[in-house]
């Protein structure tokens, strides 16, 4: 005779999440104008995590051409200028090329946990001594652009 054993478990629930962040301000963070090689400008940008979870998210800069400036002049500007995005306190998002600003920090993302609540993510771009007369006279806009993930 065999015996046999039967365990229940019951009352088990499944809940979602809500992944949020706001971006402050939301447009207008940086004009810079008559730029020359060595100049530098910042723009800091507040990011908070107003979902119920702690989260990661993405930087991306979409940038193009303004004004009378040719597609092909803004892509050169964009490689021309670096950018350091860094998160308050002392934490690197990224460091390059204006042109390579996008979907970072790689994988999973910077963390903004709900305890943190929220941080100033500064934004330093920097057009290099070095750049040549190529750039001269070139605009573009920007948006940056913050996506959050859990």
């Amino acid at each position: 005779m065999a015996f046999t054993f039967t365990a229940s478990s019951t009352g088990s629930t499944l809940q979602t999440g809500n992944i949020s962040i706001v971006v402050s301000p939301n447009s207008g963070v940086l004009s810079a104008t008559n730029m020359m090689p060595g100049d530098t400008v910042e723009a800091v940008i507040n990011v908070s995590n107003t979902g119920d979870v702690d989260e990661y998210y993405f930087v991306t800069a979409d940038w193009k051409p303004s004004g009378t400036t040719t597609a092909s002049l803004a892509a050169l500007l964009a490689d021309s200028l670096t950018v350091s995005v860094s998160a308050s306190p002392g934490s690197v998002i990224y460091t390059g090329k204006l042109s390579g600003l996008i979907d970072q920090p790689p994988s999973p993302g910077h963390a903004l946990t709900l305890a943190t609540g929220n941080e100033d993510v500064t934004f330093t771009f920097h057009l290099p001594d070095t750049v040549g007369n190529a750039v001269q006279d070139t605009d573009i806009t920007l948006d940056f652009v913050f996506v959050a993930t859990a």
